[in-house]
């Protein structure tokens, strides 16, 4: 009788511990799993952000939109009017940035805003009326009106 006691009493250790190793592997399994779901959904939203905030910028002014090289930077300008200010968009220590001033002014690289973070950002004149920005999340294609008095 004490054997069949001390075989029933193993039974139920070996059955518990299949039960808490059960367990211990679902919890693992499970964050790993949330992990990798919450990495992709921000690496989703930023790319979402850097491409909506690429349009937004663009749409402030189709008219004065255009790209150029200053200080060693490939910049995105898009006009303010005919104010002769403007935001500023370019790579700086890894992140599009973004800042406003003087069009004929450097560049405020120490109060520059920083938008997303990106390894990539280049500008390609497609037409007159097309540019085609690449970043590290892809490429935005920025429309523009050419108007008057444009170069």
């Amino acid at each position: 009788m004490k054997e069949k006691q001390s075989s029933n009493e193993f039974s139920l250790m070996i059955m518990t511990a299949f039960f808490i190793m059960s367990f211990l592997l679902l919890v693992i399994f499970g964050t790993g799993i949330y992990r990798n779901i919450a990495v992709s959904q921000e690496e989703s939203s930023l790319s979402r952000t850097l491409s909506s905030y690429l349009h937004t910028a663009s749409k402030m002014n189709e008219a004065g939109i255009y790209s150029e090289v200053k200080e060693g930077h490939e910049v995105l300008v898009v006009k303010d009017g005919d104010t002769g200010y403007g935001n500023r968009i370019y790579l700086l220590d890894g992140y599009l940035v973004e800042d406003f001033g003087r069009l004929d002014d450097e560049l405020h690289t120490a109060s520059a805003l920083k938008i997303a973070q990106t390894a990539v950002f280049e500008i390609k004149e497609l037409s007159e009326t097309l540019l085609k920005v690449t970043t590290s999340d892809g490429n935005v294609f920025i429309s523009r009106v050419k108007g008057e008095g444009d170069e």
